[in-house]
């Protein structure tokens, strides 16, 4: 109801296209190529090749809690 009470007093909205004035076509490079392989051979990059971590400690054993104490009155 309010949306045709709007039309009346404002009048229909019109929908605008979007469309790109022109097209722009980008043949690859040699550069661009280079780039890619690049970063495809650094993902591709065995795990083997990276340092190896150190061994991790245990957690230290935790001294047990003193008992409670009672409050002087």
């Amino acid at each position: 109801m309010f949306k045709k009470i709007k039309e009346f007093f404002v009048g229909k909205p019109q929908e605008v296209a979007v469309e790109a004035p022109y097209k722009v076509e980008v043949a690859p490079t040699p550069i661009t190529e280079q780039a890619t392989q690049a970063v495809v051979e650094s993902i591709a990059k065995p795990a083997a090749d990276k340092k190896p971590s150190a061994a991790k400690k245990p957690p230290a054993a935790k001294k047990p809690r003193a008992t409670r104490k009672p409050k002087a009155s």
